[in-house]
């Protein structure tokens, strides 16, 4: 790809669409930039109604050696949907967000902007920490624990299940209606959720419906409510007998778990519980079993009882794989993104595949996952999302249900930053896994092993994990390009690449190498319209090689399997 048709550049941030959560029939300004070289003309290409409708773009502003395009449209309808034509040297070329060709695109990767989309307000520079509560021992320890929680920086706590249930992960449930008592009770999530709120933090509680345990009062009250086999015993989630699996034909059912003001998912989003969102688990099979397929309209409802119950609740579906039917705007807000991030980065700085390790074949078959692939399956997941969706992906690389990529042997800290950095530059909400800002301990070969108590005696200010993941969410809080920036790719080798984020006239350079060797690369400022950095060194304190090379890319050296967050600055935006 040439330096050109790597400038050209738009997105849904507020860098590029001066309103980018518009109410029908407000009116929106669009941007789309690119180097000013030889450019005949730039068009905005709508979907209106069903019909395609151009939209002449203005050359209004130069910043750098980048021009600034720009036009307005109306918001007509709830989804506005368009890519972008531009005209140079003879040569058409389409940009959706799947990036630039020159033939015509379909429609799958337009830029979508929804029109009255109710975002809640505080996912912008929100950081989420999920904790195991079996490894903190109780709800109260949580209570305990917020001023760390708070000084850490998080914003909202994602807990595993704390339903009563007789094992310590709580995805047996045995009763929704009623808190664990090894937990703490109802009592306990009442005052966490009081704590919690009074510090400016949310709470998302994580919950099984695909199935309960088989020690749920249901099973002997209701057994209607579950599938059976043909031999008449309770079919169960993934061949285990102990998680019967319910069957959402039963009306009885529904009223219990959505339908009813008093029902499950309604009753915890209310006083005194008062939480912000639900995190559902196994959200990928649910309601699907065979000739029965009730997931897509039991979606909805549920989706929608929740909203109407707290329109700004977060809703969080556990999905490892393409779900992009579920993030439109109307259903969840994001899944588990694994499949967007986590599994991609865990892949990259050389760790198993998640699924692929579990195929005998292939796994013996040698793969070491290049930049390019890693940004290939980035644009995979999120070149199918509305922008105000692509903010809401939650990121994480750990959690209780895979290993802690520190854990790993040979697994380094310089790794880790790389990972930490990656969870800045990919747009989204980063969440954090209990104790991997300490560096705690485990194994990779059981789920026990990443289920630890919570090290509170790795605490200190010397602890190297605990100082980079503190800097990480400061600037995730605090810089307003990782909390609402735009996000460009500028470099792609083969073991190492490069992103810019960037919000008005800031701008930060990531880059991440998985390269066994040092290695240097010429990053082209020119394309986002930066100015050389005044120092060569990043912004966690690690000094590098650097310097404006003829042809004025900034040529810099990176150390093998590593990462650089580099701040720079935009040269002056003039109006023409």
């Amino acid at each position: 790809m040439d330096f050109f048709t790597q400038s050209i550049y738009s997105d849904g941030t507020q860098n590029y669409v001066d309103n980018p959560i518009p109410k029908l029939s407000d009116n929106v300004t669009i941007k789309l930039s690119m180097l000013d070289d030889d450019v005949t003309a730039a068009f905005l290409l709508r979907i209106r109604n069903g019909a395609e409708e151009y939209h002449e773009m203005k050359r209004t502003g130069i910043r750098g050696k980048l021009a600034y395009y720009e036009t307005n449209i109306d918001v007509n309808e709830p989804v506005i949907s368009y890519h972008f034509v531009v005209v140079r040297k003879n040569v058409i070329y389409y940009y959706t967000q799947a990036g630039v060709t020159t033939y015509v695109p379909d429609n799958a990767n337009n830029f979508v902007i929804l029109a009255d989309f109710r975002q809640p307000a505080w996912i912008e520079g929100a950081v989420f920490y999920q904790i195991f509560p079996h490894a903190w021992g109780n709800l109260y320890k949580v209570i305990e624990h917020i001023p760390y929680l708070k000084d850490l920086g998080v914003t909202a706590i994602y807990l595993n299940p704390i339903f009563s249930a007789p094992s310590n992960h709580k995805y047996d449930c045995s009763d929704y209606f009623h808190v664990d008592e090894g937990f703490g009770g109802d009592k306990a999530l009442e005052e966490l959720s009081k704590a919690l709120h009074e510090n400016d933090m949310k709470l998302i509680l994580d919950i099984s419906i695909n199935h309960t345990g088989n020690t749920h009062y249901w099973v002997k009250e209701k057994r209607h409510f579950y599938f059976e086999k043909e031999d008449h015993t309770l079919m169960g989630w993934c061949g285990y007998d102990s998680l019967p699996v319910l069957d959402y034909r039963n009306e009885e059912l529904k009223d219990l778990i959505y339908r009813n003001p008093d029902s499950v998912l309604r009753k915890w989003l209310k006083p005194p519980y008062s939480i912000d969102g639900w995190r559902f688990d196994v959200a990928d099979v649910f309601a699907k079993n065979d000739k029965v397929q009730l997931a897509d309209d039991l979606w909805i409802e549920i989706c929608d009882a929740i909203r109407e119950e707290n329109p700004d609740a977060f809703i969080i579906g556990e999905h490892w794989g393409d779900c992009t039917k579920y993030l439109q705007g109307d259903l969840w807000n994001t899944p588990m993104n694994y499949y967007g991030f986590g599994r991609i980065l865990r892949q990259f700085t050389g760790l198993p595949e998640l699924f692929v390790s579990r195929n005998e074949t292939l796994a013996a078959v040698p793969y070491k996952m290049t930049a390019e692939d890693v940004v290939a399956r980035t644009v995979e997941h999120y070149s199918h999302l509305p922008q105000v969706i692509a903010d809401a992906q939650m990121n994480l690389v750990d959690s209780h249900d895979v290993p802690r990529i520190h854990n790993y042997e040979g697994y380094s800290l310089d790794k880790v930053k790389a990972v930490v950095i990656s969870q800045l530059l990919w747009t989204g909400i980063p969440c954090g896994y209990y104790g991997d800002e300490l560096g705690i301990d485990g194994y990779t070969h059981h789920d026990s092993g990443f289920r630890y108590e919570m090290p509170w005696a790795l605490v200190n200010d010397s602890n190297q994990y605990l100082k980079l993941y503190k800097q990480a969410i400061s600037l995730r809080r605090h810089e307003a390009a990782f909390s609402k920036g735009s996000r460009q790719v500028i470099y792609v080798g083969d073991y190492v690449f490069a992103v810019a984020r960037f919000f008005g006239d800031d701008v930060y350079i990531g880059v991440i190498s998985m390269d066994e060797r040092t290695q240097k690369i010429k990053l082209p400022l020119d394309i986002v319209g930066t100015l050389m950095p005044q120092e060569n060194i990043d912004v966690f304190g690690k000094a590098f090689e650097g310097s404006i090379n003829g042809a004025g890319e900034y040529e810099i050296t990176i150390e093998p399997e590593s990462g650089l967050l580099i701040k720079l600055s935009c040269a002056p935006l003039r109006t023409v």
